[in-house]
């Protein structure tokens, strides 16, 4: 007989304790490369143009304007995607949207490498960013529901290390193109994208649906059968009865506007926290080739040691994350990129190369911390029903805004004042996180919001 003084919030306890103490297994490495794969066609996308912007500037005979615009072209995409996939992805399901996504990108990828002018280029990246974005929320919402809770940190920064992967993948394979493609270079960059995506979009078929989002849909015999898959044995009688017979809540998700209204705080935080990280993440590194021409610094060094210390930073995230906890790392890499900004605005004009390509690495590595842990924060300050949403929001918001510096406030101001700004926004990130940002470590997801 099932106990009827139990809660709803109790009865998903209950269920969901078999995925949280579990043990690391096959499934959720396996996971982890489907949802990551997602993540690395981001990355490739983002950065794979980088070594071509200034082939494409004499092909079409475009404006500095024009080249900046396309160069982000699909951050802004990835931004508008992520708005509208975080309310897919809650709505019809993680699985769902897992596949149609990159779907949608091979298609808009393969019509963008036949261009024939920069605006038709620059309205088909954004296309493809928005493609991109599509795979956001399910990243932060699809891992972490599957996950133990002792390792979600790792697995969560894990995931996000594709990004780096991808990126120093665009980098590497987009110059080698740039030296043999010759005029076209930049068509043979563009299309080159669509090979991991197709790739990781047969691979994800047949995934599993989330047992959480299942659960919250009341499919409670489909969350049972997932749980019992993962987890290789089936549940007792007593646990499927009570599951059964237990009344869940009556939530009506209204989504953004539930979002904005009741998890305000957390919603204005993930947005200021991650706002501040894309404004100096698209400077730095999406755009790295720029940066470095400003700092007098070989691009290809530069482009390269930003994706080589972002992978070092997550690889730190990763292994200390769920000892430590995620605020004590958040504002350590705060503090270290404020501090390497610093030292960039004040340093002498004539110090040599190598010493601004040390203080650049340390920017790259600190910053990046925020790279290791903003999947899993967004994850986490949001319930199941409304966790695509918050990741939506978050991309969403913050790439846009980052989007709009790099291309219309930062060419209005020379690199030294653009460099106040971006500090100024690590800044505001810092105390943002000191003040706003919760604990959330060794939690479960329903432990978060009973």
């Amino acid at each position: 007989m099932a106990d009827k003084s139990l809660t709803w919030d109790k009865v998903k306890e209950r269920l969901f304790s078999n995925l949280d103490l579990s043990k690391e297994k096959w499934f959720h490495y396996k996971m982890l490369l489907l949802v990551g794969g997602g993540v690395f066609v981001d990355a490739y996308n983002t950065v794979v143009l980088t070594p071509g912007l200034n082939q494409l500037k004499a092909v079409f005979h475009l404006t500095a304007l024009l080249v900046t615009a396309i160069g982000v072209a699909v951050v802004i995409g990835t931004g508008i995607g992520a708005l509208i996939s975080g309310y897919l992805v809650d709505k019809i399901g993680r699985k769902t949207m897992f596949v149609i996504d990159l779907v949608f990108f091979v298609i808009i990828a393969g019509l963008s490498a036949i261009s024939i002018n920069g605006y038709m280029l620059f309205l088909l990246r954004l296309l493809v960013g928005i493609g991109v974005g599509l795979d956001y929320p399910i990243a932060s919402s699809y891992l972490a529901e599957f996950v133990p809770v002792k390792s979600r940190g790792k697995f969560m920064a894990y995931d996000i290390l594709f990004y780096p992967l991808g990126a120093l993948a665009a980098i590497l394979i987009g110059y080698w193109l740039l030296g043999v493609g010759g005029l076209n270079a930049w068509r043979y960059m563009v299309a080159s994208a669509i090979i991991p995506a197709v790739i990781i979009a047969v691979a994800r078929l047949g995934s599993p649906e989330s047992p959480r989002w299942l659960l919250e849909r009341n499919r409670t015999d489909e969350a049972i059968t997932v749980v019992e898959n993962i987890i290789e044995r089936p549940l007792t009688d007593e646990e499927k009865t009570l599951i059964k017979t237990t009344k869940p809540e009556t939530n009506r998700n209204t989504y953004y506007k539930e979002l904005l209204t009741k998890f305000s705080k957390n919603a204005a935080f993930i947005a200021i926290y991650y706002t501040g990280y894309q404004i100096a993440f698209v400077a730095a590194g999406v755009l790295s080739s720029l940066f470095a021409t400003s700092l007098s610094l070989p691009v290809e060094t530069a482009s390269a040691l930003f994706w080589i210390e972002n992978i070092i930073a997550i690889l730190i995230i990763a292994f200390t994350i769920d000892r430590f906890g995620r605020k004590p790392l958040a504002n350590v890499g705060w503090i270290g990129s404020i501090l390497a900004f610093l030292a960039l605005i004040f340093v002498p004009s004539t110090i040599g190369k190598l010493t601004l390509l040390v203080i650049y690495s340390l920017l790259a590595l600190f910053l990046n911390f925020q790279g290791g842990l903003h999947l899993d924060l967004s994850a986490e300050l949001a319930p199941t029903r409304i966790r695509g949403t918050m990741e939506g929001w978050k991309q969403g918001v913050s790439r846009i805004i980052a989007a709009t510096f790099s291309t219309v406030v930062f060419p209005l101001m020379s690199f030294h004042e653009s460099l106040y700004v971006m500090m100024a926004a690590a800044v505001v990130a810092l105390i943002a996180t000191i003040v706003m940002l919760p604990e959330t470590k060794g939690k479960s997801l329903e432990q978060l919001w009973k």
